[in-house]
């Protein structure tokens, strides 16, 4: 008789595990593979980043990153929204 070989599991340090994805819609019980009808292609995209971000072949996602500069309070002028985003002449 055999004797039973004794298996080896393979390694699993480098499976990524799937991350909540706010920009993806829920699952329905609907559709195929339970997803709605229609996604809309700006949301998948940002998951799309996202996931290259938690995948490591992106450093950051684009939408993920705050502006530069804080917002112009309210009642300032044209001008100085102007030139706090660069673009007056004399800058």
């Amino acid at each position: 008789m055999s004797t039973p070989r004794d298996e080896v599991s393979p390694a699993l340090d480098d499976v990524i595990e799937p991350a909540d994805n706010d920009a993806l819609p829920t699952s329905t019980r609907r559709g195929h593979s339970k997803m709605p009808e229609r996604v809309d292609d700006d949301d998948l995209a940002l998951a799309t980043e996202r996931e290259r971000v938690d995948a490591g072949l992106e450093d950051y996602a684009q939408d993920d990153v705050p502006a530069a500069a804080d917002p112009v309070p309210d009642g300032a002028s044209e001008e100085a929204d102007v030139v706090q985003r660069g673009l007056s002449e004399d800058a």
